[in-house]
């Protein structure tokens, strides 16, 4: 009975009941928030779009025990059952002559045939999803099928139940972020609502929507909003499952208002592998202010960096501030002033509570942008103005040593990893 009263009150004050609600002694909990997240599907269903892109190839890495135990790097790839490009078999003739005998090797029309026949390499295609990020034609989707650079980006939109198809031109990626930004010729589109990073509360319900195979109503996967500042502080995580269908779609509120945008996101912050799709693990961007976005993204070619301040701190500090251990020479925040043994108060105007804190307020910026920090050192506060930069590439460290027990150190795991953070 609370559930259909609240259902009741949620649904009247949103003015989406077309037909008199049901009676409260006929609908519990479950029912409830069936017909409630149903409603708020359908609100942003006509935001989400479906993405395809065509041509273009996409690097595959493989981990070095896989390659061990697949064909040498010159080994054309097994036929495709259908391909014309296939070689043709050789009709037996009854010969035994040693030429006969030596098997047809496939001949590749160009290198970019070839490529694709090697280990780890995989064509880009199928369809993808994305959100309406303004009325007239930007859309917000994920940078995961931009990477192979395709040749043609269709978007396909949702007006009430018809479809219709533009060519979309990609204006500018964030790579820190995942997200890529989308410009086609249409107006009048349907703008979803956007969620408050800052109201978001972990255990809330959830939804991702994909359109990239159900093009009449979006897929849905449910779940809840698992935590929040993940990634560096930049996104949210959720246990509602995602996959290449819904990446660039919206993770929805039971009121159909967009947390963020999903994206495929490691635990370090680099591009989830396949081994993730079905891990109870997902992330997704929150934009909090789209226009902000437009702005930064909507140049042709524009393409935004992680931001890098340059810093080894004292993680196991419990005082207020993040300690610098090492400033790294050459780095951004080596260059703006800050020294060894400086601890920083704070970031923009933000109270750096630890090294964490400072980590995540650095996470939500890019390379080029400008922080103000205060530090102090000894007894006097200092003010400098740091630009970050572009994250360093990892670099390979080798072996990370592992403790035993007995105070000796044996190799372990390579690392790879960047200096500092």
């Amino acid at each position: 009975m609370i559930a259909a009263s609240l259902l009741s009150a949620s649904l009247l004050s949103w003015g989406l009941w077309l037909v008199p609600p049901p009676p409260e002694e006929e609908m519990d909990e479950l029912e409830a928030l069936q017909i409630v997240l149903r409603y708020a599907v359908d609100r942003v269903s006509d935001s989400v779009v479906t993405i395809t892109t065509r041509g273009g190839i996409r690097k595959v890495e493989i981990p070095d025990a896989l390659k061990r135990r697949m064909t040498t790097p010159n080994a054309p790839e097994r036929p495709r059952e259908g391909d014309p490009s296939a070689p043709r078999k050789r009709e037996d003739k009854g010969g035994d002559d040693e030429e006969s005998q030596k098997p047809e090797q496939k001949r590749y029309k160009n290198e970019w045939e070839k490529m694709l026949a090697y280990p780890g390499f995989k064509k880009a295609e199928g369809p993808t999803t994305g959100i309406v990020l303004s009325k007239d034609g930007y859309i917000l989707t994920s940078s995961w099928n931009f990477e192979s650079k395709p040749n043609v980006v269709l978007v396909t939109l949702n007006r009430g139940g018809r479809q219709e198809t533009h060519v979309g031109t990609l204006l500018g990626v964030d790579r820190a972020a995942g997200l890529a930004l989308l410009k086609i010729s249409a107006t009048d589109l349907a703008v979803p609502e956007f969620i408050d990073p800052d109201e978001v509360r972990v255990g809330s319900w959830a939804c991702a929507l994909g359109r990239a195979i159900a093009r009449e109503r979006p897929e849905i996967k449910y779940g809840v909003i698992s935590a929040k500042d993940r990634i560096d502080g930049k996104a949210l995580q959720t246990d509602a499952a995602t996959s290449p269908t819904n990446y660039g779609g919206p993770l929805i509120d039971k009121r159909g208002r967009i947390y963020g945008i999903i994206v495929p996101l490691g635990a370090r912050g680099q591009e989830a592998s396949v081994n993730w799709y079905d891990s109870g693990i997902g992330f997704a961007v929150p934009v909090p202010d789209p226009d902000e976005l437009i702005e930064r993204l909507g140049k042709e070619g524009t393409v935004l960096e992680p931001a890098f301040l340059g810093l080894q701190m004292n993680e196991d500090r419990t005082e207020p501030g993040a300690l610098v251990t090492k400033a790294i020479e050459d780095m951004p925040a080596a260059k703006a002033g800050v020294k060894d043994g400086d601890v920083i108060l704070e970031i923009d105007g933000k109270q750096v509570l630890n090294s964490f804190t400072l980590r995540f307020a650095v996470g939500r910026r890019r390379a080029g942008d400008e922080v103000k920090l205060v530090v102090l050192r000894g007894e006097e506060r200092i003010e400098l103005t740091v630009t970050l930069g572009k994250r360093p590439k990892r670099q390979n460290v080798g072996k990370i040593p592992i403790p035993m027990p007995d105070g000796r150190r044996k190799p372990g795991r390579d690392g790879n990893r960047p200096p500092g953070g």
